[in-house]
């Protein structure tokens, strides 16, 4: 059971890393940085399409209806949460904002001592201030000062974007007791393809930029957001399981770190190879400022576990 955790931890951050590279493209090369969550009407469908078949092929089981409606929340909450992702998306690379997912497992240790009276140790603490220098480093790692807020902006969307992931984690693992994983992640899918979809019905400017974008690229749109699509649910379903057969900070903790350092070394290689795709800015002192923040956030989250 404990190796089952770690590879699915291990899969979950390979593929999100592969993922970020895809949102990246898609944003910057596709939307041209230009309402990017349009695509919410192309992906919610895949949400409830994935739905479907895990209920077709795994069953469902039995649930409250205070528990369902948690579960979907949850579902609402991702849905949400792609939103400041996007946006920040805009400002900073795939390496970069990885930096800033290492935030996440800090929030589910405070959340667990807040919500649930769980205990923080000095230890912890120490590791808190270490991994939070990671993401300070990149920030002010920029030269000029436009350049500075823009980094702080985009520091403070991916900050909302891990309270959201979080707190869509936290109400996963503590409302799906009783019930399988695959009823769990039915609902979970439910409620964020029909929140996509009900975001996308309200309002006008995506619904505009997405029919802009089928009508130009429409190919390349559907191939990209499809595949990215697909290695995005099957990461979030590993990433969900492992919290449930483990301790959810510490499964964070493992996601997160595993994560940046398979972005970092990928989006070097990719920038090399493929400027398009990879878009990492190859600066001798952006590479040491984005080298010594993972040092410090691995080093940080070791001293957390």
């Amino acid at each position: 059971m404990v190796m089952l955790w770690l590879f699915l931890c291990l899969y979950a951050a390979t593929a999100w890393s592969f993922s970020a590279f895809i949102d990246n493209y898609i944003t910057d090369v596709i939307f041209k940085n230009k309402t990017p969550q349009a695509m919410k009407l192309l992906n919610g469908p895949i949400y409830l399409l994935v739905a479907g078949a895990i209920a077709l092929f795994a069953g469902l089981e039995h649930t409250e209806l205070g528990q369902t409606g948690m579960l979907i929340l949850s579902g609402v909450l991702s849905s949400f949460a792609s939103i400041p992702y996007y946006l920040g998306l805009k400002h900073e690379e795939a390496t970069g904002a990885a930096i800033f997912y290492q935030i996440i497992p800090l929030i589910y240790l405070v959340a667990d001592w807040l919500i649930f009276g769980e205990s923080i140790t000095g230890q912890q603490i120490l590791g808190f201030l270490i991994i939070l220098a990671a993401p300070a480093i990149v920030i002010f790692s920029r030269k000029r000062a436009k350049s500075r807020r823009t980094e702080m902006a985009a520091a403070l969307l991916f900050i909302l974007y891990d309270v959201l992931v979080v707190s869509s984690g936290l109400i996963s693992t503590h409302f799906s007791e009783g019930i399988n994983f695959f009823t769990m992640f039915f609902w979970y899918l439910i409620g964020r393809g029909s929140c996509n979809l009900l975001l996308m019905a309200i309002n006008k400017p995506w619904q505009e930029r997405f029919k802009y974008i089928w009508r130009r690229k429409r190919k390349p749109f559907i191939i990209s957001v499809g595949i990215n699509q697909l290695i995005h649910t099957t990461a979030e379903f590993a990433a969900r399981a492992a919290m449930i057969l483990g301790v959810a900070a510490l499964a964070s903790v493992t996601c997160n770190t595993t994560e940046l350092i398979i972005t970092f070394v990928l989006g070097i290689i990719l920038s090399l190879i493929w400027p398009k795709f990879g878009r990492e800015k190859i600066h001798r002192h952006i590479i040491i400022a984005h080298l010594l923040a993972t040092v410090l956030a691995v080093v940080g989250i070791i001293i957390l576990q």
